[in-house]
């Protein structure tokens, strides 16, 4: 199919395999892709309902999909099992559910869901054992889930005020107390908690031309300029272990990514693909390989696999 559209790439436990989504039938499917040689295996076979990957479990080769129903755009979570067995995991009619990620354990998910209230998305946490939910944060000021630590304290919550601007806040879990972040009407989108639960990591334009990066304490609500470019700093992530940061930069228009070794606050090198800018990263849960995505402005983008152990890559779509 000549204008097939691959996205996803969540690592098998192993390494050996990406999950990814395609639409080289016509219908969105998900399909595993070697990190060795590239080959594709269709996992579903669906010539109706688009089916998107989400990712592989962390301890074995189940995975987590979402579907909806035959174009209702009511989304549901979708387990497939070892054996081949697909399990509607919030099958509440009428009501969609989202993904949010995992807990530090892996042993639980956490997902939204307005099965409570159609206006508003609820944090739910599903044990991944009998895959019952509980309820985490009952959201009744439609706010936005946009993240939470991994202690499961705090959730970061955010309100688009208009085009360009938004709130955030901090949601402390066990007090039930929501604090602001941002001071002033300005451009705010959380980022992610640092690894040891001290420090809230925000984006904000707030008195400056482009966005920067902020941190905020959790615990005495101080807050620090910790890194600024010359564009928009986009967004950042650690990886499981916190050992890297990835940084995007939105450099007039074009997707910059650098890779930063957090002992060390130096990036690290990445792979040239001649010509070719890296706009997607995301890495395996042990941090030993990578997936990339690289592209140009007149070229659709490549899926690769890297092992930054042998500095080696795969073109694998």
């Amino acid at each position: 199919m000549d204008n097939e559209a691959v996205g996803g790439g969540s690592f098998s436990p192993d390494n050996t395999k990406l999950l990814v989504t395609s639409n080289r039938t016509g219908i969105y499917n998900m399909y595993t892709v070697s990190t060795i040689d590239g080959e594709f295996t269709p996992i579903t076979a669906s010539d109706s309902t688009s089916v998107f990957s989400v990712l592989y479990f962390s301890n074995d080769e189940r995975m987590l999909f979402s579907a909806d129903g035959n174009g209702d755009e009511i989304n549901h979570l979708f387990l497939r099992d070892l054996d081949g067995s697909i399990t509607d995991l919030t099958p509440n009619e009428g009501a969609k559910a989202s993904f949010y990620g995992w807990t530090k354990d892996k042993k639980s998910l956490f997902y939204g869901s307005n099965k409570r209230d159609s206006k508003y998305f609820d944090v739910y946490k599903m044990s991944i054992d009998d895959f019952k939910s509980e309820l985490v944060y009952q959201n009744n000021d439609g706010l936005n889930f946009s993240g939470i630590s991994d202690d499961e304290n705090f959730i970061a919550l955010s309100k688009s005020l208009n085009t360009n601007d938004s709130d955030l806040f901090i949601y402390n879990i066990k007090t039930e107390k929501k604090t602001k972040v941002n001071d002033n009407l300005s451009a705010n989108s959380a980022q992610a908690f640092s690894i040891d639960n001290s420090v809230f990591y925000y984006t904000t334009d707030d008195g400056a031309e482009f966005s920067y990066l902020m941190t905020y304490d959790l615990n005495t609500n101080e807050k620090k300029k910790v890194l600024e470019k010359s564009w928009d700093i986009s967004g950042i992530a650690f990886t499981d272990n916190g050992t890297y940061m990835v940084v995007y930069v939105n450099e007039d228009g074009k997707n910059a990514i650098e890779v930063i070794d957090v002992a060390s606050q130096k990036p690290i090198d990445l792979p040239d693909f001649e010509g070719k800018s890296i706009i997607s990263i995301a890495f395996s849960n042990d941090e030993t390989m990578m997936r990339l995505y690289a592209g140009g402005s007149n070229s659709p983008s490549d899926l690769y696999s890297y092992n930054l152990e042998s500095k080696t890559f795969t073109k694998t779509y």
